[in-house]
């Protein structure tokens, strides 16, 4: 007979290791995957070191109209300080052998209306100027962030490692609801249609209504579920720990497909484009579906040779994807092949990808930040975010 508790025991210690293998390849020094994007021109960046910066996109400096740092001052906020975290499933904390170092950032800044929002890894929520680069207002979460924010009639909606969505008002910060799953959400929401679609580590997604966080109804799989959901005329797509794919039908929660060829786990926001969605595993490679029924439509799926953990983007008709090593991609959406020759930056990528629809920025784990021209893979320019010998 199968002893199914022991089968359970092996298959979570399995995933914690996977989990592990990959977030602590940022857990020497500087920690975090802060990202960027961008609005009318400007570049808004995270950084390793938790600052927030508004740059000229057209070249990466910081002069002209518009442009800025800030950071927020140390403050206590859970129980813990700015990169000194313990407990929860991301756990790192300054000192002690054998321990990490937590990071500032792990999502991409949130552009709306000319208000920048930003989740730290502190539970810390901010809204500042994005004109000016000046504090709004902030909310204290009380829960580790590790993803981004969305924003959906004047409101910002935050996933925490204390399980729950909160959703706050965008004008002064405060509190609308929140919602409490039964583990860590690690993954931004998605709001489509006036319902708050995420995952979370308890296996489940979830949909709410937008307006007073009411459970409408919850999918099950069979792994934790980090990656961000993505919604397509009336249809949620997102991967699972159980390396298994999903569409799920976004008025009932009926799964429509699933697609289960891939051989490890996927963690990135998937993307859609012309009926086809584009799907990035922890496996190294990206998928082409068929949007209606999951099959698959490239010859093959495309080997980047590294796990794949940073959520692509569409530039100028070109899926662009950049591997853990720091290898950067542009294929055709069609065939899966080649458009250029892959980039390597020469440092690890974990931050989700940005772009314009042209240029696509990167950030990397050393720092740096990359602007390349989508459609022929040139690197327009490039800039150190940060003295990382300080």
């Amino acid at each position: 007979m199968l002893d199914t508790g022991r089968t359970r025991f092996k298959k979570a210690i399995l995933t914690a290791a996977l989990l592990a293998s990959l977030i602590l390849t940022a857990c020497v020094g500087p920690r975090g995957w802060p990202g960027a994007q961008v609005a009318d021109n400007v570049l808004y960046v995270g950084t390793l070191y938790g600052t927030v910066l508004a740059l000229n996109a057209e070249n990466g400096r910081m002069y002209g109209n518009n442009t800025w740092e800030w950071k927020p001052t140390v403050e206590q906020g859970a129980g813990i300080t700015e990169g000194n975290v313990t407990g929860a499933f991301l756990s790192c904390s300054r000192g002690g052998v054998g321990q990490f170092k937590a990071g500032y950032l792990y999502g991409s800044p949130l552009i709306s209306n000319g208000t920048v929002y930003i989740g730290y890894h502190t539970g810390v929520v901010y809204a500042l100027d994005a004109t000016k680069g000046v504090e709004i207002w902030k909310h204290d979460i009380k829960s580790n962030i590790a993803a981004g924010l969305v924003f959906d009639s004047n409101t910002v909606y935050v996933g925490s490692t204390n399980g729950k969505v909160s959703a706050l008002n965008a004008g002064n910060g405060s509190l609308k609801w929140d919602f409490t799953s039964e583990n860590e959400v690690r993954g931004a929401p998605a709001v489509a249609d006036g319902i708050v679609y995420f995952g979370s580590l308890d296996h489940k997604l979830y949909a709410l209504d937008a307006i007073d966080g009411t459970k409408l109804w919850a999918v099950e799989t069979e792994g934790e579920i980090a990656s961000a959901p993505l919604v397509v005329d009336g249809v949620i797509y997102f991967g699972s720990f159980d390396s298994k794919f999903y569409a799920i039908d976004s008025g009932s929660g009926a799964i429509k497909w699933v697609f289960d060829k891939a051989g490890n786990w996927f963690w990135s926001r998937a993307l859609y484009d012309d009926g086809i969605v584009y799907a990035a595993s922890i496996d190294n490679r990206v998928y082409a579906l068929d949007a209606g029924n999951g099959t698959l439509r490239w010859p093959e799926p495309f080997d980047a040779g590294s796990p794949l953990k940073a959520s692509p983007v569409i530039a100028s008709g070109v899926l662009v994807l950049a591997s853990k090593d720091g290898k950067v991609f542009g294929l055709d959406l069609k065939t899966g092949r080649e458009k250029w020759s892959s980039i390597d930056l020469g440092a690890k990528v974990l931050s989700d990808l940005c772009t314009d629809g042209q240029i696509i920025y990167i950030n990397d784990q050393n720092g740096r930040i990359y602007a390349l021209d989508g459609e022929t893979g040139q690197i327009v320019w490039t800039e150190t975010l940060a003295d990382l010998d300080r």
